[in-house]
């Protein structure tokens, strides 16, 4: 397991891009230059976001994937073409020795970033958002309709 998938991804910050599209990683995450990460391309509360993953992490939410769909007799072809889908989705990045990322253009222009990116940990990966976005999405009344935390009332 490499050093980056032992640290938990946690917290939020905004950067600024810098002239060639890249954005810092939090030094806390990145373990020696030249690490590769595979990026998707995804949506949440249909807002884009990209999700970051190690190398390893990756395949292990992959093998997480089809463990699950074992469990539950999901069909194989299905499984397949959905597995696809995920790792057609998918681009691999590296960390530059400054603990830059570079973000694509096509992505970028797609997650609407202009000169800002907010990066947050979520446990085995993160996520990269327009920062208005990553506001709408986890502004208090839309963390107020998430039945789990009214369950367990961490975030509330």
């Amino acid at each position: 397991m490499s050093a980056i998938s032992k640290v938990p991804f946690r917290g939020n910050v905004t950067h600024k891009l810098d002239p060639k599209s890249r954005i810092a990683v939090p030094a806390g995450w990145r373990s020696a230059q030249g690490e590769v990460l595979v990026m998707i391309e995804a949506h949440s509360e249909g807002r884009p976001v990209l999700k970051c993953y190690t190398q390893e992490g990756f395949a292990e939410t992959i093998e997480t994937i089809r463990q699950h769909a074992r469990e539950h007799s999901v069909n194989p072809g299905e499984l397949d073409q959905y597995v696809g889908k995920i790792t057609g989705c998918c681009f691999e990045a590296e960390v530059s020795s400054q603990g830059k990322l570079l973000i694509p253009k096509p992505q970028r222009e797609r997650m609407n970033l202009s000169d800002c990116a907010t990066i947050v940990g979520r446990g085995s990966y993160f996520e990269i958002w327009a920062p208005t976005d990553f506001e709408i999405v986890h502004s208090a009344e839309a963390m107020s309709k998430l039945q789990l935390d009214q369950l367990f009332h961490i975030l509330s």
